[in-house]
């Protein structure tokens, strides 16, 4: 057996590790972390998936599932020895390494303030994290789970800093590895009895982890086990008199501004600093008035109690909580399976899902019919065979609910994260997305069919959400404004339209003395006209483009010479892949009337500049007298504007005039008398109408000019129909 200084002689040596169950919880936070350190860090999951994926390749961990030339291979307690690439290493002879003695190994030389605990620590870890950088302090910390907040990662190594937070599990015995500086014990209950035979055995593990603490050891004054184990030990024991009854949120706070305190001698402000809370902590995934549909990590039947008691103190009188719980553990389930009865009946009623095994084997007494069993056929509890069929009696719940205000609830540290987002996504989507509506009448032209959903978005969550979900569900979307420059089929369009329509999208103000600060929704004339009462000079040949600034951009509107992209000085967007993006003018190919940049994104709004100050009442002037030339020179009956881009030394409207095509008619189709570049809707046209009288006028150009005609109208889902 190699002795400590050559086992730690070895581990500085070693700089390549493969990682197995890398997208885990607990993996891929020390993942990160030892990148960070700048360990050459690949890694593999069955199951990756964002956020935690996300995470990883931001932080440079490769993900392979072969097994690349390594020193070592970590693993958590979940990737089970029959494992394809735990054997493949073996027979390598590549020293395999638990998660939780790779963590002890990565933070042996740092000052370690250890998190422990039945319940609690990732939430206590991650306010604690946030708690000590506020204060000032260069900490580093390697955390269980993931902050709300995106921008937040799940570990972080520090520069030059000697402290780290660190999240340790007892439940595979590893925390034997740890020898911290400071000791948090958040509360201590009996789990875990596939490890620990016996409490006493749970009981003797922190109580040695109590004597290996050097520093200071923190408890809550209320627990009279910790209280008991920590007696006698050669440190401080703060007991922490937490009185915030069953709420392990405050609790934890508490906990966390205590060690701060001790840590920093002072605390920041905000004293939680950036900290957003942590996923699957009372996560809110849905919302709206009468109903709430929540996600807990809570596994343990102390934690579901006061959960549930929590949930149902803040419901309004008369409304519902309902609990839909996945037991964790065939071993845990069997263990507390009269104690889960009792939590859940605080509920008003509960679905109860198959036990999600973690790699456990089953065990007799160890599975949801034993927890239904101790209820004594109370008609509350409901046994769910399957995921499957969780959605219908998730509806059958709710319409039992006669309209009472009602909270779902999803509980457990399964895969039940995944049912209970999937069902959120799909009461969102029916909220935002409204299926049949008419969208040819919501067009200048006034022609057209249905699309298949209609959406109105109210931010910029909706947005992302929307994508995401038509994404999903296979469906193409379009952002539609005013419905200028679009012919919808008389079919209909087959996915999803995007209406920016809401208030957040049709704010304009000054956003300097020479710019304007316009969101998508706002029409041009709207544009043009606060701009002149602000004497912004520059702005006037919008006034008579029909339109929203989201579709202007999308296709460089203009009229009289100028282009809107001629005024932009940045653009405020959603790429094709969902990131909220804001860049300057240099960023986009705009060109005659187009920018291919937008294309296949979501214009949010944008900062106009102006060409100078000039009165507000020369402007309005000049805008009148334009508007009297439009009506003069452009038909009144409904159009979507100019029908083909001028080719270059020419004027469409010119040439269709020249090739006899003016007054030329299909259907209830016709182009017009006053403007040949405009074709309009004498009343019962169709979008068939307008497409072959296009076709018609592209084929007569072409014959008598030999000039190909370009459309400026987008034919709505359809790439080829408006050309020869």
């Amino acid at each position: 057996m190699l002795s400590q200084q050559t086992q730690e002689s070895e581990e500085s040596r070693v700089s390549s590790i493969h990682m197995l169950g890398v997208c885990g919880m607990g993996m891929g936070p020390l993942a990160i972390y030892m990148r960070q350190e700048g360990w050459d860090v690949t890694g593999w999951d069955d199951a990756a998936q964002p956020p935690m994926y996300d995470f990883l390749c931001a932080a440079g961990v490769r993900l392979q599932k072969e097994l690349p030339a390594v020193q070592r291979v970590g693993h958590s307690s979940a990737i089970k020895p029959e494992h394809p690439l735990r054997e493949l290493a073996s027979a390598r002879n590549i020293s395999l390494v638990r998660r939780g003695e790779l963590l002890a190994e990565r933070v042996r030389e740092r000052r370690l303030i250890a998190v422990c605990g039945s319940h609690g620590k990732t939430t206590t870890s991650g306010m604690l994290a946030q708690a000590l950088l506020a204060a000032g302090l260069d900490i580093g910390y390697v955390l269980g789970g993931l902050y709300r907040d995106s921008q937040l990662p799940p570990a972080r190594v520090g520069k030059e800093a000697s402290w780290v937070v660190a999240e340790i599990d007892e439940s595979d015995g590893t925390i034997s590895h740890f020898s911290p500086e400071i000791t948090v014990a958040v509360n201590l209950d009996w789990d875990h009895p596939d490890y620990y035979r016996t409490e006493a055995d749970l009981e003797a593990v922190f109580a040695a982890l109590f004597q290996r603490t050097s520093g200071a050891i923190f408890i809550p004054a209320s627990s009279t086990r910790l209280r008991r184990l920590a007696k006698g030990t050669r440190v401080p024991v703060f007991a922490i008199d937490i009185d915030a009854g069953e709420n392990f949120n405050a609790a934890n706070e508490r906990m966390s501004l205590a060690v701060t305190r001790h840590v920093a001698g002072r605390t920041g402000e905000p004293p939680l600093g950036k900290y957003s809370g942590m996923r699957r902590r009372q996560d809110i995934l849905f919302s709206r008035p009468g109903l709430r549909v929540m996600a807990d990590y809570a596994h343990h039947p102390t934690e579901i109690s006061a959960l549930l008691r929590l949930l149902c103190l803040e419901r309004a009188g008369g409304g519902r909580v309902v609990a839909i719980f996945q037991p964790h553990r065939h071993t845990r389930t069997r263990q507390y399976a009269q104690e889960f009865a009792t939590a859940l009946q605080i509920a008003d009623a509960a679905l109860l899902l198959p036990v999600y095994s973690a790699g456990e084997a089953p065990v007799e007494g160890g599975h949801t019919s034993g927890i239904c069993k101790a209820v004594r056929e109370d008609a509350r509890f409901r046994q769910i065979e399957n995921l499957e069929l969780l959605a219908p009696a998730l509806r059958e719940e709710l319409s039992a609910a006669n309209g009472a205000p009602t909270t779902l609830v999803f509980i457990g540290a399964g895969d039940i994260d995944k049912a209970a987002a999937a069902f959120a996504n799909t009461l969102r989507w029916e909220t935002l997305a409204h299926p049949e509506q008419p969208l040819g009448s919501r067009t200048t032209l006034g022609v057209g069919g249905n699309c298949a959903w209609l959406a109105e978005p109210e931010n910029v969550d909706d947005i992302r959400f929307l994508l995401r979900a038509s994404e999903a569900r296979g469906l193409p979307f379009f952002v539609v404004g005013r419905g200028s420059n679009l012919l919808v089929p008389d079919a209909g369009f087959p996915g999803l339209v995007i209406r920016l329509s809401r208030e957040e999208w049709k704010k304009c103000a000054l956003s300097s003395t020479d710019s304007l600060a316009v969101g998508a929704g706002v029409s041009l004339r709207e544009i043009a006209a606060q701009a002149a009462t602000a004497g912004l000079d520059g702005f006037a040949f919008l006034d008579g483009i029909p339109g929203t600034l989201g579709g202007a951009l999308r296709m460089n509107a203009g009229a009289a010479g100028t282009a809107i992209f001629d005024r932009v000085v940045s653009i405020t967007w959603l790429s094709p892949d969902g990131v909220l993006r804001e860049e300057g003018r240099e960023a986009f190919d705009a060109r005659y009337r187009d920018c291919t940049t937008l294309h296949n994104g979501v214009v949010l709004g944008a900062v106009l500049r102006g060409t100078g100050q000039r009165a507000p009442r020369e402007i309005q002037m000049q805008m009148r007298a334009q508007a009297e030339l439009r009506r003069a020179r452009q038909p009144q009956e409904p159009s979507a504007g100019s029908v083909y881009k001028n080719p270059p030394g020419a004027y469409a409207g010119q040439l269709i005039e020249t090739a006899g095509l003016k007054g030329a008619a299909i259907g209830g189709a016709v182009v017009s008398e006053v403007h040949a570049n405009f074709i309009v809707n004498k009343g019962g046209a169709t979008a068939a109408d307008v497409a072959a009288l296009m076709r018609h006028v592209s084929e007569r150009v072409r014959m008598v000019h030999g000039v190909e005609l370009s459309p400026e109208i987008t034919l709505l889902g359809v790439s080829t129909a408006l050309s020869a």
